[in-house]
């Protein structure tokens, strides 16, 4: 299931959006999520995908522009994420950004 499915499914299910409103050009903006729900957003996507948005990422959530850039900057997490873990799993230590 690609990222951007996954994602759809967590705005279906958690948001009442209807499906056919999704596509990759879709702004955040239109879907009309408050910022409460932006939070929750967050938390859906560190579960469905096993990562961790920073702090400073997550009150900024809102400012992506489409849910592709959104896909793209949760891909880059899971990158993160499984570079880690292989390095983690080779006894390698790897520098994580401030």
């Amino acid at each position: 299931m690609s990222t951007f499915d996954a994602l759809s499914k967590i705005l279906v299910k958690d948001y009442s959006i209807a499906a056919e409103l999704l596509t990759p050009d879709t702004t955040l903006a239109s879907l009309a999520i408050d910022s409460l729900g932006v939070i929750e957003l967050v938390f859906a996507i560190e579960d469905r995908f096993e990562i961790s948005v920073p702090d400073t990422d997550a009150t900024t959530l809102s400012e992506f522009g489409t849910l592709s850039e959104l896909c793209q900057y949760v891909d880059q997490l899971i990158a993160k994420r499984d570079a880690l873990a292989v390095a983690a799993s080779a006894g390698a230590t790897v520098a994580t950004p401030p």
